[in-house]
């Protein structure tokens, strides 16, 4: 092995065992080992000496473990969690250590470089929710855990994602590009690509670096007529995307650089990833439905054909689409003084996400006793269309002290945000005549009191949300001797948020929305939050550190969406309520970590440990109205998260790197949430289970080795999450007996490669046991709060479809790597 392949290894070795496989990055020598240096506290730091639990990926340990979407990061750090959805409008919930929720403000930060990205997922607005950047081209992914709300603000409860890109070189000309395919069991065929380049323009003044990107992902989920078992469309889910990034650095001054970049990502899914379970046999209204049978990867979102129907009515395919835009331009500019770093970031975002789902039903299950099917309906179609956008601008402005001799070091910034959203929602049928006749025996005119809208549209929801955001932050480190260091950071923000909400339509009950029928409701919410953190540090040797911190988190309030009082009547009166509540607001926590970092054994060892305990008060909890398919959100409950993190990394020998990571993450409600009386219905009770899997497991080896000129290596990596709880549980109002527990999930990869001159030709497989574990759940039984659920043992509730997402099936493919 040559001496450039043991430094990556020794940064690899190292940096794995302290915060994830780090080859490739930027690494700093300290003697007989590497360390890689990473920005998570505004400056930059070696990861050893950081006191926080980070875990860090360099673009070449994405390529070989084989992460090229956000969903593969989630399985290679320990008490990161992302919780799936089987409904296309919906995006998967994000959470670190165990502060996880659906509902509100985010609660765990996501950053390109210096941009904020995150943005909040309220519930029923379809296509809301962080937009995620492509994993293409990156210095690294940085991993905080923990509260970071004095550097990084609010939505940074549970921790921050950052997705670091390149800074183009003054000096150096680079190029690093990629190409794939593999082929998926059960499906068709995926394909990718990009390139990009960087260097000087003119030397020593001016850089660039551009990359782009573009991927096909395969579809495996096939439509099936639910009569007849025939396959009525192949492999729908497949997808696509492409991303672009260019950047200059213009040396402007011996002391001043400028740096103005532009960001454009682009996401196509044409079908969600959702599976039907097979559905019994039940009787209903004096009519015995056959059991509706589907096998693994098989859909039944067609029209809604009733059975007397079948054989006369046409088929169609109802796909639920999803098309994502992200565009971020920015420009930095860094001032090296002789006391600081002067550092402006100034960014604009814009996202878009447009899309459909289905509801073709659930509308049937308001009217026919919880049950979906109609044997006398010919033909019903429902899909709520939407379209969400941002426009945000942001501004940070922040000085860091330069002098590494100084036994006091300070970091002091001001913070800005102005943020415009904006939501509209259409739920468009078609023969919703047909469906209430063959129900109820009269017109939909007839039953909600007011026509249908024009193109079969039911029900129409537009908001606007303005969100201002000012603070002022700081932090402070002082060394008190050469191994012992305090820190004390405090952030002071003052957050605004406006809404203004427009509901109507014939589901609504009325078609000219006025603020005394609930179809117009705006306001204002105003907050102060202030969120310090606090920490001591000790070097015991120059091989160990040990830390101990104490900080806070917090996440503004928000706006319910009123749901239609027509079609929900029933479900508000059943819960002792005349209706949802207009706002909810903040939540907030306190998090207490201990934690060590160091290596041991002449470097063959090192390792990362730390131990955390999170007060949780006033959260953000979303309800789902029984058998509406709407819901709210409240404060309510308290929560406890604790446990404890492991990472380690074992040189067995220099060319044999064993490494692994361990979580235990105990989250769960110490109180209950209990509505008003009359009623006092039980929403959430003390004891149910934040949505986080107790234990996870990571644990990977790479061998390597040299054949004449060429080097060559083998790994394989195993992840492993635990069974947990996805919602409240039996005797809750919205208990359901179908989708409230997840069962445990593992998932094993493998790539063998080999490389000469900068080139690498790999060969790998995902998940090689064709794992079909499922990741996420929705419809199926639910109005089971009676006794302890055993009502809820037959479909003799009200029931959907059960919808769930697996692991995508196994695939082989090749890639082809050139740096």
């Amino acid at each position: 092995m040559g001496l450039s392949s043991r430094r990556i290894l020794s940064c690899l070795v190292f940096s794995t065992a302290l915060g994830g496989a780090q080859a490739g990055a930027q690494c700093v020598s300290n003697g007989a080992f590497e360390e890689i240096v990473v920005t998570a506290t505004k400056r930059s730091e070696v990861l050893s000496r950081v006191p926080l639990s980070i875990s860090a990926f360099s673009q070449e340990t994405l390529d070989k473990t084989g992460v090229r979407v956000f969903s593969d990061v989630v399985r290679t750090v320990p008490s990161l969690a992302m919780q799936a959805s089987a409904i296309g409008d919906r995006n998967p919930a994000i959470s670190i250590r165990g502060i996880a929720s659906s509902s509100g403000a985010q609660t765990t930060g996501i950053y390109i470089d210096d941009t904020p990205l995150q943005k909040r997922n309220a519930i029923g607005i379809s296509g809301s929710g962080t937009p995620i950047p492509q994993l293409f081209d990156l210095e690294r992914v940085e991993v905080l855990k923990g509260p970071q709300g004095t550097l990084f603000g609010g939505s940074s409860m549970g921790g921050t994602i950052r997705m670091i890109t390149p800074t183009p070189s003054l000096d150096t000309w680079s190029t690093y590009g990629r190409a794939e395919v593999g082929s998926v069991k059960s499906g068709g065929v995926s394909y990718q690509g990009g390139a990009a380049v960087g260097g000087p323009l003119i030397a020593d003044k001016l850089g660039a670096r551009i990359s782009g990107y573009a991927r096909r992902t395969a579809g495996y989920i096939d439509h099936v007529d639910r009569y007849t078992g025939d396959v009525l469309e192949k492999d729908t889910n497949s997808g696509t995307g492409l991303a672009f990034r260019a950047a200059f650095l213009l040396q402007a001054s011996e002391n001043v650089t400028v740096m103005p970049a532009v960001y454009y990502g682009e996401e196509r899914q044409h079908d969600a990833d959702s599976q039907w379970a097979t559905i019994p046999s039940v009787t209903r209204n004096g009519y015995t439905y056959p059991e509706y049978k589907y096998d693994s990867y098989q859909n039944g979102n067609n029209c809604n054909i009733g059975a007397d129907f079948a054989a006369t009515s046409p088929t169609c395919v109802n796909k639920q689409p999803r098309n994502s835009k992200l565009f971020v331009p920015s420009l930095k500019i860094e001032i090296e003084t002789d006391v600081a770093s002067i550092t402006s970031v100034s960014s604009y975002i814009y996202d878009r996400t447009a899309g459909a789902a289905d509801y073709s039903y659930s509308t049937p299950v308001n009217f026919q006793a919880g049950y979906p099917f109609v044997h006398n309906l010919s033909y019903f179609w429902s899909s709520p269309v939407y379209e969400n956008t941002r426009k945000s601008y942001t501004q940070e402005l922040r000085a860091a002290s330069n002098n590494e001799d100084s036994r006091l070091s300070w970091v002091f910034g001001l913070f800005y945000a102005h943020s415009k959203n904006n939501s509209n929602y259409n739920l468009v049928t078609k023969n919703y005549e047909g469906l209430t006749m063959a129900l109820l025996g009269r017109t939909p005119e007839e039953q909600y009191g007011v026509p249908l809208g024009p193109d079969g549209i039911s029900y129409h929801r537009d908001q606007d949300l303005k969100e201002t955001s000012f603070a002022g932050f700081g932090e402070v480190n002082f060394k008190v001797t050469e191994q012992l260091k305090l820190l004390a950071g405090i952030r002071v923000s003052r957050e605004k948020f406006t809404y203004d909400q427009y509901t109507a339509g014939m589901a609504a009950g009325f078609l000219i929305p006025t603020v005394a029928n609930g179809g117009l409701t705006n306001g204002t919410l105003k907050a102060t939050p202030v969120t310090p953190r606090f920490g001591i540090q000790y070097q015991a040797t120059e091989e160990t550190m040990l830390y101990a911190t104490a900080s806070k988190g917090y996440r503004v309030g928000g706006v319910n969406q009123p749901p239609p009082a027509a079609r929900c009547a029933a479900d508000l009166t059943a819960l002792g309520i005349d209706a949802t509540p207009e706002t909810y607001g903040a939540d907030s926590l306190w998090s207490y970590e201990l934690g060590a970092k160091g290596r041991a054994l002449d470097d063959r060892v090192t390792f990362s440990a730390s131990g955390f305990y999170i007060n949780w008060t006033g959260i953000q909890t979303d309800y789902a109205l029984p058998t509406c398919s709407f819901g709210y959100v409240i404060n309510g409950g308290k929560a406890v998260s604790k446990g404890v993190s492991l990472e380690g990394t074992v040189r067995l020998l220099d060319s044999l790197v064993l490494n692994g990571q361990f979580a235990y993450t105990n989250a769960q409600y110490t109180e209950s949430v209990i509505g008003p009386e009359p009623r006092n219905t039980l929403f959430v009770q003390d004891g149910d289970r934040l949505p986080v899997p107790r234990y996870t497991l990571n644990i990977g080896a790479e061998y390597n080795f040299s054949v004449g000129e060429m080097f060559g290596f083998i790994r394989a990596d195993y992840q492993y999450s635990s069974s947990y709880q996805q919602s409240s549980g039996p005797g809750t109002s919205t208990f359901n007996a179908d989708t409230w527990y997840a069962e445990a999930a593992d998932y094993m990869s493998a790539r063998a490669g080999i490389s000469r001159d900068g080139w690498e030709v790999s060969m790998f497989v995902d998940n090689i046991f064709n794992s079909k574990d499922v990741l996420g759940a929705n419809g199926g039984r639910s109005g089971c709060a009676a006794g302890s659920g055993a009502a809820c043992t037959t479909y003799a509730r009200n029931v959907l479809p059960l919808q769930y997402v697996t692991q995508r099936p196994r695939t082989i493919g090749l890639t082809v790597t050139f740096r």
